[in-house]
């Protein structure tokens, strides 16, 4: 069978998780981040990196013509035990010609901060903070390293955390896909039969109860959008009658339009107002096909295009 599948190796969960496993493992790294940036450019301020002391890199900030001069930068902090920075600007035509040859024209200033065992990590603080109380953080670039004359702050966002009201066949590729991006997923399903999948070991949390009761057990979690798929009529109206209540700001319906308006109609009136401008039903883009996997696609292109906007 399939393994669960994990965060994708150039997404900000991933560089948290391998962040996580270094500290306490008790081994030195480095953080890179992404702290100015105009013109185009592939990541933009708050984008995170990491290098391990052996060069292994998790993250990116670029199509890869960058990456050999961030680990250089990396291993050059690490090995003085102090913050670095150094500024890529692709803008010129002698790029092209003798430079990383991307093309890309943009400018980007890079910082490189090791953390060291025992040591204050005051970004790797930041960023698991924001990662597990699930807030955006702004953070003063002094303070990561006074030496180097930082200026004005960068924010720091989690990744979404999505909630798939639903087991069923759209639920493995759509998990797949949102864990590859980096996001965190929550699966609940009243059907235990349903949970058994292999596929759906991948979610962060399991949840065996029906869509109301799946919301009322999160315990004020922050969600950044939920999606009613359930297949039953029933259960789907139970989803969005609770999503109603809740300050969830992309709440998806899947099925078609004629089956949205049975279930909108089944609402009361603030019901229907509390979900307005929040609704994308039928849930996804109109990409075409057909199919579980062609509809996850297109769910979880709309929730990026949503989240981005939002974020």
């Amino acid at each position: 069978m399939p393994d669960a599948a994990g965060p994708g190796p150039g997404s900000q969960r991933a560089v948290v998780e391998a962040a996580r496993e270094l500290r306490a493992a008790g081994r030195a790294f480095v953080l890179t981040l992404v702290v100015e940036a105009e013109g185009s450019t592939y990541r933009k301020p708050g984008a995170l990196a990491l290098v391990a002391e052996d060069g292994r890199r998790v993250g990116v900030i670029s199509g890869g013509c960058l990456e050999p001069g961030l680990v250089e930068l990396a291993q050059t902090a690490l090995a003085a035990q102090e913050p670095r920075d150094t500024v890529f600007d692709t803008r010129s035509d002698d790029d092209l010609l003798f430079g990383s040859g991307s093309g890309c024209r943009g400018r980007m200033r890079v910082v490189a901060l090791p953390i060291l065992p025992g040591a204050a990590a005051p970004l790797l603080d930041a960023v698991l903070d924001v990662h597990d109380s699930r807030r955006p953080a702004r953070l003063a670039l002094h303070v990561l390293a006074p030496r180097l004359d930082l200026q004005g702050g960068v924010t720091l966002r989690p990744p979404p955390l999505v909630l798939l009201l639903g087991a069923g066949p759209e639920a493995p590729p759509l998990l797949d896909i949102a864990r590859t991006l980096g996001w965190y997923v929550w699966l609940a399903d009243h059907r235990a039969a349903l949970l058994e999948e292999p596929r759906l070991r991948a979610a962060d949390r399991l949840i065996a109860a029906r869509p109301a009761a799946a919301l009322a057990s999160l315990g004020g979690a922050f969600l950044d959008a939920a999606i009613a798929m359930t297949h039953t009529a029933q259960h789907d109206l139970a989803a969005l009658g609770a999503l109603a209540a809740s300050e969830v700001g992309y709440v998806g319906l899947l099925g078609p339009p004629a089956r949205r308006d049975e279930l909108l109609a089944q609402l009361t009136p603030a019901e229907r107002a509390a979900l307005a401008g929040r609704l994308h039903a039928p849930v996804g883009l109109p990409l075409g096909g057909e199919g579980p996997e062609a509809i996850a696609l297109a769910i979880a292109a709309q929730m990026q295009c949503a989240l981005q906007r939002t974020a």
